[in-house]
């Protein structure tokens, strides 16, 4: 409530779901699991005496993005729909119910052997998290696994997010993959199969 009153646009709590992801975890898992810690953040707020509706002003989702780019772009699109859907189911106003996504590249698809091809999957999976409307993106320095990034890598990574987000302006674009028919069939695919995990019911936001 603090936070929520004194600090703006401050979110006090991060659903974190990349040690799912760096421990194997598919993209339905990864999303269900989102979803599920979020409901419990939420519940256990409620219990505090704060409403639903602050608590969706205080979380944020930090999530993958890999190489895959198709997956990436429509994972964050269905995890956005499902906790709109969520919202709407406990009463929150329509403008909060967004899903505030802090995307970074997935350590997974890193490369210890030969650092220089996470040049390419850093950048396909930055520009992925762009057009599936993440709000905040890390990209990982190229040389990570070998340990503490260097200055070089470091600039890279900074100068991925700039050009493949912001100065490409992709970011600035609501949706831009919205329409495409296999972007739209992939997302609904991974927002009914995780809200199956996360439920047990079919299908989620009455696809």
């Amino acid at each position: 409530v603090t936070t929520a009153k004194r600090f703006g646009d401050v979110r006090g709590l991060v659903v974190d779901t990349l040690p799912y992801d760096n421990a194997g975890a598919g993209d339905v898992q990864v999303l269900a699991y989102a979803l599920a810690t979020g409901v419990a953040y939420v519940r256990a707020l409620d219990a505090a005496g704060v409403s639903p509706s602050t608590a969706f002003t205080q979380i944020a989702f930090r999530v993958p993005a890999s190489a895959d780019q198709f997956t990436t772009i429509a994972r964050l699109r269905a995890l956005r729909r499902c906790w709109a859907r969520i919202g709407e189911v406990l009463g929150v106003a329509e403008a909060e119910r967004g899903a505030f996504q802090h995307a970074v590249t997935s350590w997974r698809m890193i490369t210890r052997d030969d650092p220089y091809v996470n040049l390419l999957r850093g950048t396909i999976a930055t520009f992925a998290a762009a057009v599936g409307g993440a709000e905040v993106i890390t990209t990982l320095p190229f040389d990570t696994a070998h340990g503490l990034p260097s200055e070089s890598s470091r600039r890279m990574a900074r100068n991925t997010q700039l050009l493949a987000s912001d100065e490409s302006n992709v970011g600035k674009v609501t949706d831009p993959a919205g329409g495409a028919y296999w972007v739209e069939s992939l997302t609904n695919s991974l927002a009914d199969a995780a809200w199956k995990v996360m439920t047990g019911r079919m299908t989620c936001c009455g696809n």
